[in-house]
């Protein structure tokens, strides 16, 4: 750097004074320190509203949201003693000391649910790729979804014909990928199979020479995925979920055959009563529902279904007078991954008596209106299990059954259709 000289203190305090000897002294060197590491955090959880990066027992980033795109900060990496904490809290969720270098940009991922969060460190110091080329490297961040393929193909193209560009994402980092840099159709699905859908977006831009990890996300209900595009030393960018899934539970009494579509989705089509249908995509936000028993309709007020989210479209009563409701599932699974999740829902239009749930003659579930579901209550696994469904001032249950298998690890609804006459139950494994 040239020698800078100045003719008096005078001159020297007016630079000084107005920041120019700041900025000629940087000249000579200064800029980030190169002994330290520079580490951002990105909140990749949907289980906490914002996380706190404390590092050595300072918050180095605080109130860090979901998707928000944090700077970065200097960290020394050999006191890089480091914390998760729920914003504004002491209490660590995770703590951790990251292999740090220094000199080097690391972007902290924090994942998983409420009650089980996890990070991975991602380096971002890769060489950019060719002109036209774009790396990409893909992290599962949606533990409950299970292992997933990726298919980045062309907005019309068909499905069962593509080949994924990834296949079995899980947490831990896939290789780079070198993809052509474009404007590609994102699909995500079970590990497997081209059916089970998990998340399909018509744009997602790759641009040239961009180095990016695209980080699926937990939606919602839990088997559906958002995801992120974090672009090396670069922005974060969302991507949500456009669509949730939709299952009918006919409960109609005398048999009552449940036609239902909702979002221009046909969902069952004059199905005899009781049955419980699988699941389907359908468009997510303000939906028209056109329901039916026997031909007679089934008033519905105005249903929303939140991007991610999973759902049972409950269809109850009698034939003559049907009625209609929609009930959220929660398909996360048991964090407990000893223990399965049961709830109990109660489709009996004519007892007014709230339901009970007990399994092995422990209660799960009581005071469950008809219409309505109750929470989740944890049971330990079984092949043997015995279920009972009453409700108070009936001598015998309404449902009884032995020898029921809850599988460790899964989820289950009871759901208890028909009349109080002749009530019947069916208990599904929802995944």
């Amino acid at each position: 750097m040239p020698t800078i000289k100045f003719r008096s203190l005078h001159a020297l305090a007016a630079l000084a004074a107005l920041g120019w000897l700041t900025l000629l002294l940087g000249g000579c060197g200064g800029g980030a320190d190169r002994t330290k590491a520079q580490l951002r955090l990105v909140d990749a959880s949907t289980g906490y509203s914002a996380l706190d990066l404390v590092v050595h027992g300072q918050v180095r980033q605080g109130g860090v949201a979901y998707a928000a795109n944090a700077g970065y900060v200097a960290i020394d990496p050999g006191n890089a003693d480091t914390t998760l904490n729920s914003a504004g809290s002491p209490t660590a969720l995770l703590t951790f000391t990251p292999a740090l270098a220094k000199n080097r940009h690391y972007t902290l991922l924090a994942y998983g649910n409420a009650g089980a969060l996890a990070q991975v460190l991602l380096d971002e110091d890769v060489a950019a790729p060719a002109d036209g080329k774009t790396l990409l490297r893909v992290v599962n961040g949606a533990p409950d979804a299970g292992n997933l393929d990726v298919y980045l193909t062309g907005s019309g193209d068909d499905l069962a014909a593509a080949v994924p560009v990834l296949g079995g994402a899980s947490a831990t980092p896939s290789g780079w990928l070198t993809v052509n840099s474009a404007t590609w159709r994102l699909r995500v699905t079970a590990a497997g199979s081209k059916t089970d859908l998990r998340l399909d977006l018509a744009a997602l831009l790759l641009s040239s020479k961009q180095v990016a990890t695209l980080v699926l996300t937990p939606g919602r209900g839990g088997v559906l995925v958002n995801a992120l595009l974090v672009t090396q030393q670069g922005d974060v960018t969302r991507l949500d979920n456009t669509q949730a899934r939709v299952r009918v539970a006919a409960g109609a009494s005398g048999g009552g055959a449940v036609s239902a579509s909702l979002g221009g989705v046909t969902l069952m089509s004059g199905v005899g009563s009781p049955a419980v249908g699988l699941y389907a995509l359908v468009p997510a936000g303000p939906a028209s529902a056109a329901l039916g028993v026997n031909g007679n309709s089934a008033p519905v007020t105005s249903l929303s279904l939140a991007a991610g989210g999973d759902y049972t479209l409950l269809v109850w009563g009698p034939p003559t007078a049907p009625r209609a409701g929609l009930i959220e599932d929660d398909n996360h699974l048991p964090n407990d991954g000893t223990q399965a999740k049961v709830r109990l829902l109660n489709g009996l239009a004519d007892l007014g008596t709230p339901l009970a749930l007990t399994v092995d003659f422990v209660p799960v579930a009581d005071g469950v209106a008809a219409g309505t579901a109750s929470g989740y209550g944890s049971v330990a696994a079984s092949i043997t299990a015995s279920l009972s469904v009453t409700a108070a001032g009936l001598g015998t249950p309404l449902v009884g059954a032995s020898n029921q298998t809850f599988v460790a690890g899964a989820n289950y609804t009871v759901f208890t259709l028909g009349s109080a006459a002749s009530p019947v139950g069916i208990l599904r494994k929802d995944r």
